[in-house]
């Protein structure tokens, strides 16, 4: 097998696993190698901390679960009914691999009052779930060469499906509330390779909704690109605060033609696990994509597809109730983090996820996350699970009831409060030294940018993505040139630490920073400044030759 074509990205590193499983088969063992489709996979971020905080339950510690997209209500009572009666009237059979005609005629009457756009039933590919809405597409639309634009932060299946396609992933940031792309890196990631853009919105993790504009303008940079669109509206009916909704690419005109609609049952109508979602997208498409799902799953189980009908076709009253419910839940969360000294949560327009900034405290994501956990018994994601520019936020579910948001949120803020309280500079300065586990990456280059033998990354340690790697290594598998990266340094003084700061990532880059770049926080007591520095880097050199400036400065206390 590791004979077949070039060695490529991750290529050498296979070889060698081959020749090791070799020697070992002479040994009479067999080692599964995995081959580079999968070797980057990753698991969700949410089941690995579901997971942790299980186990901590199975001890008997008291855990406030706010880190699942489940949603709180149960399935409208008609749609159980519907499901009962097609198992009880022997709709147990196989169905059509694209769906049943029934449903596929309600979602394309839907799409079309929803949307607008009138739809047909033939572009309807109905799956278990939305993923396969998302994946199969992909697979169908891209090949190794082309480029996949997609949000960064964003929900973890869009990088996965587009390095299982063989495609180069282009992660985009996000502008600061989370609502949509920053619209210049959008524009500036846009190639003559790229082939498929993804949308979200309302979006996961932030909550996020497009602005009409910034959707038009996507639309018309994929027309003028010839790329595609997949548009991920899972929460389309989870707005809260604009009367007509949120936007829809399908909806602008001469998009239908160019864009995959991915929608489902499982947010809207609390049916998560019915595992019934669709796509809508051209014809021709559509036959290609049936046909996946035909050597994949088959086809999904009727009577749920019954009940999807019944959903669809029922009353929606239950629906209103359970968004002016979440609305209310929203505001509660939003104020709540807030009145945290050193929080700063944008108030989400969608879905029903907080992403509050926690950046403040000097901590990496992951070990604020792990901290709400271990220390304060609340269940949150690290905005790192979503991608690189999660960095310096969590992502929080309100769904739960007000017990539990109350009980939650006051969690939170008696680990913050504790943060907040301590000495800043003691804490940064351990901080500096400690080089945890999690948060640093050992690698025997140590000429690069005076960074010693250590450098910080996301997402190392731990025995995820980035143990026992070298930053080169880490750095090929996880980013994608030229990227927007936001530096973070925090220190003592007012604007001539800031222009310190500055001033040492433009030597390290030989380039200007611009000052709208350039965003800066004080500490709670004030003490202390946090200056955030986002800087477009062309290769990872650049990265250790900026963190390597950052760490021989005596004034930087801490940087991330």
């Amino acid at each position: 097998r590791a004979s077949r074509g070039p060695v490529g990205r991750g290529g050498a590193s296979r070889v060698v696993s081959v020749r090791a499983a070799a020697g070992n088969r002479l040994r009479g063992k067999k080692e599964y190698v995995p081959t580079d489709r999968v070797a980057s996979l990753q698991n969700e971020g949410a089941y690995a901390v579901l997971a942790a905080a299980n186990a901590l339950e199975a001890k008997g510690k008291d855990i406030v679960h706010l880190e699942i997209g489940q949603p709180g209500f149960p399935s409208p009572a008609h749609v159980v009914d519907a499901g009962v009666e097609a198992i009880t009237g022997g709709k147990t059979k196989y169905s059509n691999p694209s769906g049943n005609p029934n449903l596929k005629r309600a979602i394309a009457e839907y799409v079309t009052r929803t949307r607008g756009v009138a739809t047909s039933p033939a572009q309807v590919v109905v799956g278990p779930g939305a993923k396969p809405g998302l994946f199969f597409p992909t697979l169908a639309l891209v090949q190794p060469g082309d480029e996949v634009m997609y949000p960064d932060p964003g929900f973890p299946t869009y990088r996965a499906m587009i390095e299982v396609a063989g495609a180069t992933p282009v992660p985009v940031p996000l502008r600061p509330d989370g609502a949509s792309f920053d619209m210049a890196a959008f524009r500036s990631k846009v190639s003559d390779r790229t082939t498929l853009i993804v949308l979200n919105s309302p979006a996961n993790p932030t909550g996020g909704v497009m602005p009409r504009e910034d959707v038009e303008e996507v639309a018309a940079i994929a027309t003028s690109a010839d790329a595609w669109v997949l548009s991920d509206e899972i929460y389309s009916r989870l707005t809260y605060d604009q009367s007509e909704g949120a936007t829809s690419v399908y909806s602008l005109p001469d998009m239908k033609e160019r864009t995959v609609l991915v929608d489902g049952l499982s947010k809207t109508y609390c049916m998560t696990g019915w595992r019934l979602g669709w796509a809508v997208m051209p014809e021709a498409l559509a036959a290609r994509t049936e046909l996946l799902a035909v050597h994949s799953y088959g086809c999904v189980a009727t009577f749920t597809q019954e009940a999807g009908v019944a959903a669809l076709e029922g009353p929606q009253d239950q629906v209103d109730e359970m968004v002016a419910e979440y609305k209310r839940r929203r505001d509660f969360v939003v104020s709540a983090l807030n009145a945290i000294g050193g929080v700063e949560c944008p108030t989400p327009a969608g879905a029903f996820y907080a992403f509050p900034d926690v950046s403040s405290f000097g901590m990496t994501s992951k070990q604020i996350a792990d901290l709400l956990l271990n220390d304060g018994g609340v269940a949150v994601l690290p905005g790192t699970d979503f991608g690189a520019n999660g960095e310096g936020k969590i992502r929080l579910s309100y769904v739960g009831d007000m017990d539990t948001l109350k009980e939650g949120c006051a969690r939170i803020a008696k680990v913050l409060g504790k943060l907040s309280s301590e000495d800043d500079a003691d804490d940064a300065s351990k901080e500096k030294k400690s080089k945890d586990d999690s948060s640093y990456i050992i690698t025997p280059d140590s000429s690069k940018g005076n960074v010693g033998n250590a450098m910080p990354v996301i997402g190392g340690g731990g025995g995820g993505l980035g143990a026992n790697m070298t930053w080169e290594e880490l750095d090929e598998k996880v980013n994608t040139y030229p990227m927007d990266r936001k530096f973070q340094a925090i220190g003592e003084g007012g604007q001539s630490f800031i222009d310190e700061v500055v001033a040492l990532i433009e030597k390290a880059l030989g380039r200007n920073v611009p000052s709208g770049n350039v965003t800066t926080r004080p500490s709670k007591k004030g003490k202390y400044v946090a200056v955030n520095v986002t800087v477009r880097l062309e290769n990872g050199n650049e990265v250790l030759e900026v963190y390597g400036a950052l760490k021989s400065c005596e004034s930087v206390k801490w940087f991330l």
